[in-house]
């Protein structure tokens, strides 16, 4: 009995603090919506701070001659890129997971060494080699960086392995091609981690801030992260219609994390994959 109240005693302080860290979390998202709705000589004034909401913000942001385009050009950009990525990463992941070939680890390993360099460094190489290529203030000079990211690689790669051997064998028995073993067993199977591919690379992508500020100098062609700086007024930047702006960039996120959420606590077990 004792042990009892001791374990629900724990569970309700883990519960709290969960809870705890969800509100600290949180809060930040509630201020930005709190502070859009207000005027801009309100915008550094407390959570409790009472005001009369206004509109005027979310007005301003929708008649901005650009902001659906830099809205449409962040959705074409995320879309191809992800779609990209994952037909070069899903193929390349069960190579590197099923087929035996000279210099295997040795290329593993290098693309390994490449996540140790900070994307930074390597700025003023690739904004002279688009250059060269005449991809500046063009999509390309986003899409092509992000297609070969070796996390997700990596991420792809370890799932296969946790798949069974036995699959990889009755179907090469059955006579089964490599691409058909990818297409007809491996993808399946996948639900979860290519959920959590699309997901991980929406939120970046989307959020992508340096890249699309320092290689499109485009108004038109900008995306909607570095865009939200163009909210400007005389003293400055226009705090509470930039976070207007930001509040409605969120929406597309909080849409695809509610649609995925449930391959977050599917599991291996649950696609059908057994020890």
């Amino acid at each position: 009995m004792g042990k009892q109240i001791k374990n629900s005693a724990g569970s309700k302080a883990l519960t709290l603090t969960a809870w705890l860290i969800a509100l600290v979390a949180l809060f930040p998202f509630f201020m930005m919506v709190l502070i859009s709705f207000r005027v801009s000589g309100d915008a550094y004034e407390p959570f409790y701070y009472i005001i009369k909401p206004t509109m005027e913000n979310y007005k301003t942001v929708f008649l901005h001659k650009n902001y659906l385009d830099w809205y449409s050009n962040t959705i074409v950009t995320v879309v191809i890129t992800i779609l990209l990525r994952l037909l070069v990463t899903l193929p390349a992941s069960y190579a590197f997971s099923r087929l035996k070939f000279k210099g295997r680890g040795f290329i593993l390993g290098l693309l390994l060494a490449t996540m140790m360099v900070p994307g930074e460094t390597t700025m003023v190489p690739r904004y002279l080699y688009f250059k060269t290529l005449h991809l500046l203030d063009t999509k390309w000079s986003i899409i092509l960086p992000e297609i070969t990211e070796v996390f997700y690689l990596m991420l792809m790669t370890e799932f296969f392995r946790s798949i069974p051997e036995d699959f990889s064998e009755a179907a090469r028995i059955d006579g089964c091609s490599h691409p058909r073993i990818l297409s007809s067993i491996f993808l399946p199977l996948s639900g979860p981690s290519i959920a959590t591919t699309v997901l991980f690379s929406f939120i970046n992508i989307w959020n992508n801030f340096l890249d699309p500020y320092l290689f499109i100098n485009s108004i038109d062609k900008q995306m909607i992260t570095p865009a939200l700086k163009f909210f400007q007024e005389r003293g400055g930047a226009n705090i509470p219609v930039q976070l207007a702006g930001a509040s409605l960039a969120i929406i597309p996120i909080l849409i695809l994390f509610t649609v995925t959420q449930k391959y977050f606590v599917a599991g291996v077990s649950s696609s059908g994959i057994k020890g």
